[in-house]
């Protein structure tokens, strides 16, 4: 019994993840300044913050899939009560979300305003994968048949 309580506490710590919130209000900032490009590609929304600090030289990517985005919108007076981060403690966030153990030591959420409202979206964090190496080939003369 004490080693079911044991394991059933320590899935419940895990399960514990810090909060993060990203003000991230692209209206606001210049269009030459932004660090942030947003795209969809398939079935998912990237964020890519324009930084070329993660592994091999990649921005850092935020996504969410499309069909299952999970948002709601709040007043502005509440959001105001929520701790945000900076873009540079953001990057710093991510940087130690890349050791495998620490993959889902936070939740991120992206705040965007939206009319008299803020959207607040949950984003998972896009971990690079080291890139295939290319192989040259060279060839000494025309090839024939």
């Amino acid at each position: 019994m004490f080693l079911l309580l044991f394991n059933l506490q320590k899935v419940n710590a895990q399960a514990k993840r810090d909060t993060i919130y990203y003000l991230l209000d692209t209206a606001k900032v210049p269009i030459k300044d932004r660090m942030f490009r947003i795209e969809s590609e398939g079935p998912f929304m990237f964020y890519s913050l324009e930084c070329k600090c993660f592994p091999y030289g990649y921005g850092i990517g935020f996504y969410y899939q499309i069909a299952d985005k999970k948002e709601k919108r709040i007043s502005f007076q509440k959001f105001r009560q929520l701790k945000t981060v900076s873009v540079m403690q953001l990057i710093d966030l991510a940087l130690k979300c890349l050791p495998p153990e620490n993959r889902n030591k936070y939740q991120f959420i992206f705040a965007e305003p939206e009319g008299d409202k803020i959207r607040l979206t949950e984003m998972m964090l896009w971990i690079p994968l080291k890139p295939r190496k290319t192989i040259t080939v060279e060839t000494i003369g025309p090839i024939r048949n």
